[in-house]
């Protein structure tokens, strides 16, 4: 098998705020490592985010059409970045449906159409053969966490789901919605975002409403588990005011955050944070203040934003290796597998 791979590895996350495309030199000696040559991040217009949102009610022709219009959509993008010199594209697109214990998980964005406007192989659909198997087909990127970031206890992804990886124990799981939620208040005051976190630390604390919250059985629940895009729903977020949903919600995320991981970890642990939450330097500060010597660790912030789409690459190779990709000690599937359906240009 070849040892040096040039892939873009390419992630729509589930807060939708953009399409992150990386290219990425992967060698294997022994063990794997990685270099990010470049990458960049591309907003959604306005259409193409109405199609997504709408998608999820409507009819399932509808959806298909959706399906191949965003696979134009990425294919557009990716052109615009640049292909030629690579052995594929391996892309996450955006999820419509997640319902693992219905065996169902959709990310729309046709790989067929996306190798054939590329040129390029394509790797898609991470999730379904982990969901036929029993799994909750997420989270996926914790075999990237343990062979590239071995130095690292833990690995924690704040983005529109927060979830955590633990490297000797090999598990994995999805904590809390994080980003989904700070942008729907930090909209509700006129801003795409709360950047730094600055209007969460100016937010008075909501205590009976993290109480509130706090009740919904999923975080008593045991790993493996995972959450759907419209778990948010749940929250009752229009039952507080947006300024103290951000400081309340920060405070809510840093806590869940801590508990899980102090529940696996010992003081002094060392962990990997990444995703577009460890930019908000309010968030950071609650987390590193935890009392259990946790240590949150936050790279260059090109691998912050980036480091999802890095790892899907990652999974991109697995696949076309036949090298599993998805485990099931992270899933809760019946055995691992190497996931995702590669599509060739015609």
């Amino acid at each position: 098998m070849k040892s040096h791979y040039k892939v873009i590895g390419v992630m729509a996350g589930s807060s939708m705020d953009g399409l992150d495309v990386a290219e990425v030199e992967f060698n294997k000696n022994g063990s794997w490592t990685f270099e990010l040559i470049r990458s960049r991040s591309y907003a959604y217009d306005k259409k193409i985010s109405n199609d997504l949102i709408k998608a999820v009610s409507q009819s399932l022709d509808e959806q298909k059409r959706v399906n191949q219009l965003f696979g134009e959509w990425i294919s557009d993008k990716l052109l615009d970045f640049g292909v030629e010199g690579n052995d594929l594209v391996a892309v996450h697109g955006h999820t419509i449906t997640h319902k693992p214990d219905e065996g169902i998980s959709w990310q729309l964005g046709d790989g067929s159409v996306i190798a054939n406007e590329t040129k390029v192989p394509a790797v898609t659909d991470f999730r379904s053969l982990d969901v036929t198997l029993g799994g909750q087909g997420a989270p996926l990127v914790p075999v990237g966490d343990f062979q590239l970031l071995s130095t690292f206890d833990a690995c924690l992804n704040l983005g529109g789901i927060a979830n955590v990886s633990i490297r000797d124990k090999r598990i994995a799981w999805d904590v809390c919605p994080c980003n989904q939620v700070l942008n729907f208040f930090a909209k509700k005051l006129g801003k795409e975002f709360d950047k730094n976190g600055d209007l969460a630390r100016e937010g008075n604390n909501d205590q009976n409403w993290k109480a509130r919250i706090s009740e919904n059985p999923f975080y008593d629940q045991l790993p493996p588990k995972s959450l759907p895009n419209q778990f948010i729903e749940s929250q009752i977020l229009d039952e507080v005011n947006p300024s103290a949903g951000l400081r309340t919600y920060s405070e809510f995320i840093s806590e869940r955050v801590i508990h899980d991981i102090n529940t696996h970890l010992n003081s002094g642990a060392k962990i990997f944070t990444s995703g577009g939450g460890a930019f908000n330097s309010f968030l950071i500060e609650l987390l590193n203040a935890n009392e259990y010597g946790l240590e949150f660790h936050v790279p260059k912030s090109e691998l912050v934003a980036f480091k999802e789409a890095v790892v899907f690459g990652f999974l991109g190779i697995l696949k076309t290796r036949n090298e599993p990709n998805v485990l099931a000690s992270v899933t809760g599937a019946i055995k691992d597998t190497s996931s995702g359906i590669i599509h060739y240009p015609k």
